[in-house]
């Protein structure tokens, strides 16, 4: 019979994995939540980035830039280049009301001068017959063919400020159908040179811009800049698609650009806690098996033999456990598919799901990557252990002591846990770290949260689901048309203002505001976003206004605006608002408006619905509308709502996995202490310690790891929270910093709770082992 003989010491990794597959199960869990975390982002970010993309191009079309300034014969050479994929020219018209009223049979027309390949490539409308081939035909949206009854041959006769036109219908396109139902009316598409004349008739001036998509694999961000180059282009006459080139990490736009190198240092602190977190875990193994490892060294293992044992014993983990956590981050992936499918709708309600290869694959590298990056130290450690250790079966036996555990300010059992937790400084550090990641990843994306709130009008209190405009932002709306639509059902809230651009003295300097008027609602849901002042001296008394935070004209508690002869003191900053970038907002009572302007009517009215609004109120208020431009935005609410819940599905899982990465780490770490330090417990007990003193040494040690890693975890966090929401909100959007309670205190009862659950399942091990046993079993 032949005996099987060891060739390798390395042969004993499977045989390990086999014996000590219960104490091996808590550190396969880590590794799994750890990429299983990994692939849920990138798979989401995947998602989300084609989700967004795909929108964008249905809204705006698929292109990379607007060029505007340039020459036929540079758009001809810019056309020819090898990069360059699709180009078109482009121009509107009847889109500003100031441009004049343009209408077919009483229903208003916005016409587009526009190349082919603008509504077959750019925009990829469907259409049905063909594009004008000259200047007597035009295309029309497919509105048109429905609600006029109009076909292919069709004669057509567009009123204009210069006379009327007639043109031949040469077919239709599916474009934007919202738009038309905004403007009553519907959209046509004809040759260039066609509108530059109608233009010129109405005396409009301006010229055409030239659309361009890049082809694909094109480097676009050098593409862009070769472009400005050579043709002496300035930002002004480059506008992007901003997120498509976003998603491309090709934008130059300060904003966009800021957001990757934190989407970078996020990337990179959850890869560090991933290795802190299963560093500290290996660590902790390796201190339970000295006695295993002093036995390798004795039988003729060398150093670097025991390194890479142990490295391939972490690969061996990474067989079974990468699989399964690229298993659960795919399930993660189509569980968000179907959650937004039924629960944000709108421009995810045709999502389907579809394993991401991305996901996947960066989840299965980056938890190879991380699992030998984690097993670096501890390899280093088992290789240190000495062959004389193995008797021992302990490498603290081999330090010397210095002094002992203090007890003048705590009782013999809660010192000598907080010195077990102390003396193995690097365990100490790498476990302290490893919590103190995840409560900053945790407080990370709740400013991420934050963030996007702000981004989304749909998350505003004030956000109207209709709105009625003044033509030329005349005070045109009836007072009484207020009361006439909050009357109706299913209508939750209207409110009015009063809009008007004014010469001022701002501080005594020459100048131009916005003077808006709030009603009593607008007044009341402006507490919410008060920045500095007291929003009461406006509200109460006369002489007092308030004003909309805006970084490229600020207006500060204080400041005195002078509009005719009276003048009025900014009593108060909010940092949300109705207000224009370019122009300081001034914000008064009606009272005040009245007196200043002598305008009694509204210039602007907003309507919000409740659930049980029907078509037929919407379609009442538009009648009210009485020439004033009527819109309605619900539609628009619904894809911000939608983009809203894609970031919060995905900031709020990924909040719960870094929860039970946080859970399991501390269980697994403080279980596996407190395994390697078990023949000192049985002797403890030995020579007299009670169950109940050897539980509060245990709970000792986890609540100094629990410390070390709190205090590290909030300060770290709360600053990086803090410098987020001052670079990616208070900049651009005004407010005052505050510290987030609930997501701090959140965390912290979640780490108090994990070290609670850490201590008691090794206290009832302890519990149920005789001293004997305890002793025997690691001897």
């Amino acid at each position: 019979m032949k005996t099987s003989c060891m060739k390798s010491y390395l042969e004993l990794v499977p045989i390990s994995a086999k014996v000590r597959r219960k104490q091996n199960r808590l550190t396969l869990i880590c590794i799994i939540l750890a990429v299983f975390l990994v692939t849920a982002i990138f798979s989401m970010v995947q998602i989300w980035s084609e989700a967004e993309a795909e929108s964008s191009i249905k809204r705006h079309g698929n292109y990379h830039i607007i060029l505007s300034g340039i020459s036929k014969e540079e758009a001809d050479r810019i056309a020819g280049l090898g990069d360059v994929a699709v180009t078109a020219w482009y121009r509107a018209f009847g889109e500003n009301t100031d441009e004049g009223g343009l209408s077919v049979n009483g229903r208003r027309i916005i016409l587009y001068g526009a190349e082919p390949s603008y509504v077959y490539d750019i925009r990829n409308y469907e259409t049905e017959g063909a594009y004008p081939r000259n200047g007597n035909e035009i295309m029309l949206s497919m509105d048109a063919k429905e609600k006029s009854g109009l076909h292919v041959g069709s004669e057509i006769t567009i009123d204009t400020p210069a006379g009327s036109f007639s043109y031949t219908v040469s077919g239709f396109c599916a474009d934007d159908t919202g738009y038309n139902n905004d403007i009553d009316g519907f959209c046509g598409y004809m040759d260039l040179s066609a509108l530059t004349g109608l233009c010129a008739a109405n005396g409009q001036e301006g010229s055409p811009v030239y659309y361009v998509r890049f082809a694909k694999g094109t480097k676009l961000k050098k593409a862009i800049e070769s472009l400005k180059k050579q043709y002496g282009l300035e930002d002004e006459n480059v506008k992007e698609n901003t997120i498509v080139l976003g998603l491309a990490g090709a934008s130059t736009r300060q904003q966009m650009a800021s957001l990757y190198p934190i989407a970078g240092a996020v990337f990179l602190m959850i890869l560090t806690a991933g290795v802190l977190m299963i560093s500290s875990c290996m660590n902790s193994n390796v201190s339970q098996r000295t006695k295993f490892f002093g036995m390798m060294r004795c039988i003729g293992a060398s150093r670097k033999q025991i390194m890479r044992f142990v490295r391939l014993e972490a690969l061996n983990w990474c067989k079974s456990a990468i699989p399964i956590g690229c298993g659960l981050g795919t399930v993660f992936t189509w569980m968000a598919c179907i959650l937004l499918k039924r629960l944000a709708g709108g421009e995810f309600a045709g999502l389907s799901f579809r394993p991401s290869p991305l996901g996947i694959i960066s989840g299965a590298l980056i938890g190879v990557i991380t699992v030998m990056l984690a097993a670096h130290s501890p390899a280093r450690r088992a290789a240190q252990v000495s062959p004389m250790w193995a008797v021992s079966g302990n490498a603290d036996t081999g330090k010397k002591l210095s002094h002992g555990a203090g007890i003048r300010f705590f009782k013999v059992e809660k010192a000598l846990g907080i010195h077990h937790a102390a003396a193995a400084g690097k365990n100490l550090i790498l476990m302290s770290f490893s919590f103190a990641f995840t409560i900053i990843l945790f407080m990370i994306f709740s400013a991420g949260i934050d963030f996007t709130k702000k981004l989304l009008p749909s998350e505003s209190d004030f956000n109207p689901d209709v709105s009625i405009a003044a033509v030329d932002n005349a005070h045109s709306i009836d007072r009484k048309m207020k009361d006439e639509i909050s009357r109706l059902p299913g209508v939750e809230a209207v409110f009015g203002n009063g809009i008007y651009n004014t010469p001022a003295h701002i501080n005594g300097v020459e100048g131009a505001v916005d003077l808006i008027s709030y009603d009593e609602y607008m007044f009341r849901w402006s507490e919410k976003s008060v920045v500095s002042g007291a929003l009461s001296k406006v509200t109460g008394g006369s002489g007092y206004a308030m004003t909309i935070f805006n970084s490229n004209s600020r207006l500060n508690v204080g400041d005195k605006i002078k509009i005719g002869d009276t003048e009025l003191e900014i009593a108060c900053v909010v940092s949300e608002g109705l207000g224009n970038e370019n122009c300081p907002s001034v914000v008064c009572t009606e009272e005040i408006y009245r007196h200043l302007t002598g305008e009694e009517n509204y210039t602007l009215l907003n309507v919000q619905f409740t659930k049980e609004i029907t078509e037929e109120t919407v379609a009442e208020i538009k009648a009210m509308a009485d020439g004033n431009e009527f819109a309605d935005r619900r539609e628009d609410n619904q894809t911000y709502y939608s983009s809203f819940w894609v970031f919060r599905i995905a900031a709020y899982g990924f909040l719960i996995i870094i929860s039970l990465i946080t859970v399991f780490n501390i269980m697994n770490s403080i279980s596996m202490s407190v395994s390697a330090r078990m023949r000192q417990y049985g002797v403890m007990r030995a020579v007299g310690m009670s169950v109940a003193q050897v539980t509060a040494m245990v709970a000792a040690e986890a609540i100094t790891y629990a410390s070390c890693g709190l205090v590290t975890g909030c300060v770290a966090g709360l600053y990086l929270h803090r410098l987020l929401t001052v670079k990616l909100i208070l900049d651009h959007f005004g407010g005052v910093w505050k510290v987030p309670i609930k997501p701090l205190a959140a965390i912290v009862l979640l780490v108090v709770l994990s070290c609670a659950a850490a201590v008691y399942i090794p206290a009832k091990r302890i519990r149920e082992m005789s001293v004997t046993d305890t002793v025997n079993e690691f001897m």
